[in-house]
């Protein structure tokens, strides 16, 4: 899940990921060079370079940060599995994150301390229960573990939730055959999943570039949503978004393609200059994405408009995405470092500050960030308990109040445990990933 990036920075990205792994290889040793493979514009800007003074301070050695891109899941996996790409470090998303473990792509990271280096420091343990694998983890997440023991194979970057980002003036919702309302977030609210399959919205949403981020909408909207032709009321979300038996595949490849002929089409990362620009009014997104449409781009872009972002009643994906160590890297001490790096707390507040998302380690500095800019003290402000994320033993009162009128955006960035409790996990499909991925080419083939 990831910012921005541009189609001429994408083209280039991938040329250069076709030419760098021969170029790098012949001009400088291998030792001397950390290959870092992430999402598009999900790191602070000049932090490659600080990484790079960060470890020769530590170490006394020198690196090079090369950092290449991808824009699926499934590219970086494709990139692992099959051409055995030599990166030493990757950001998956959670459920790629358990299958690479399942395939025994991923190395265990380290105990740092066993490097001998006087000034380091290990910040690795400093992510919030909130998003560790474990049986404390709210996120349910138990794939990171072997032999009783947890969190051998990654560190928590970011998280958040898959939601519907939609623009407050639009007036599509006077066409829909739902009910009579007085605007497009009474609309949005009263109807949730099943905005999709509206045949009033026909063009003016976009859905996911993506199997599994599109198939949240629609499977949940196919068992879990009254409107549903296929509603089951004894259906749960995590049961929904992971379904892979055929009878209710089925169900939800149907609805998946009505909602597709109905879309605009799809995309991955323009959606959000889209909404700005009035080309569509609503959008299946990513929390740290509609945060950032509702707030910074449109300074960026010179583009106004009133956005809101509503996560439906039946539930949603809740999601991480991690750092780890891939099978075939070749520089695993720098790998290491850059992970303890991403987790030392004045970084890891610097990245969510840039990208908009919610960062896992869960540090005072990360909670005096968030005082910084979100906290109010009008009259009215709203209360809020973060404990939840922070821990009831983290030194400190995580409390913090917000204008009311800040509370739609402030939950975008930190979901009341109320909606992470109605939210679920993708897990692999495992030996049914084959299936479901021709369940989708032959969704948007049509």
């Amino acid at each position: 899940m990831k910012k921005r990036i541009t189609i001429v920075a994408m083209v280039l990205v991938l040329a250069m990921a076709l030419v760098l792994p021969i170029v790098l290889t012949g001009c400088q040793d291998r030792s001397e060079i950390l290959k870092v493979y992430t999402w598009s514009e999900y790191l602070a800007e000049g932090l490659e370079e600080e990484f790079e003074e960060y470890y020769t301070s530590v170490t006394g050695k020198k690196v090079t940060v090369k950092l290449e891109l991808f824009d699926e899941n499934e590219m970086m996996y494709t990139q692992i599995k099959t051409s055995k790409a030599d990166y030493d470090v990757i950001c998956p998303s959670d459920y790629m994150i358990e299958k690479m473990i399942n395939e025994d792509l991923l190395l265990k990271l380290d105990d740092i301390s066993s490097y001998g280096y006087e000034d380091l420091v290990d910040y690795r343990d400093g992510m919030s229960d909130l998003v560790m694998s474990g049986e404390n983890s709210l996120f349910k997440y138990d794939y990171d573990k072997e032999s009783g023991e947890y969190n051998l194979y990654s560190r928590t970057y970011m998280w958040g939730t898959m939601g519907i980002c939609y623009a407050k003036d639009s007036t599509a919702y006077k066409n829909t055959k739902y009910g009579t309302y007085s605007s497009m977030q009474e609309y949005i609210e009263d109807n949730g999943w099943s905005i999709f399959s509206d045949p009033a919205m026909k063009d003016v949403f976009k859905l996911k570039n993506s199997m599994r981020d599109t198939y949240v909408a629609s499977s949940i909207y196919t068992l879990l949503n009254e409107k549903s032709k296929y509603y089951d009321q004894n259906a749960t979300v995590s049961g929904a978004l992971n379904a892979t038996d055929s009878a209710t595949v089925a169900k939800i490849e149907e609805i998946m393609l009505e909602q597709y002929k109905l879309s605009k089409g799809l995309e991955n990362d323009e959606g959000k200059e889209d909404i700005l620009s009035g080309d569509i009014d609503f959008l299946l997104q990513w929390a740290g994405d509609a945060l950032y449409s509702m707030t910074s781009l449109q300074d960026e872009i010179g583009k106004y408009r009133e956005l809101g972002y509503y996560i439906p009643e039946e539930g949603s994906n809740i999601f991480s995405d991690g750092w780890c160590i891939p099978k075939y890297a070749k520089n695993t001490e720098a790998a290491n470092l850059w992970i303890n790096f991403m987790c030392r707390p004045d970084i890891a507040v610097r990245n969510m500050d840039y990208i908009c998302y919610t960062s896992g380690v869960a540090s005072k500095e990360a909670f005096d960030y968030v005082c910084e800019n979100w906290e109010s003290d009008k009259a009215d402000a709203i209360s809020i308990d973060l404990t939840y994320f922070f821990g009831d033993d983290c030194g400190f009162e995580p409390v913090i109040k917000i204008d009311p009128e800040d509370y739609e955006g402030f939950i975008t960035l930190f979901p009341t445990p109320e909606i992470i409790a109605n939210c679920a996990v993708m897990l692999d499909f495992g030996d049914a990933t084959s299936d479901m991925n021709r369940l989708w080419r032959d969704v948007i083939g049509q």
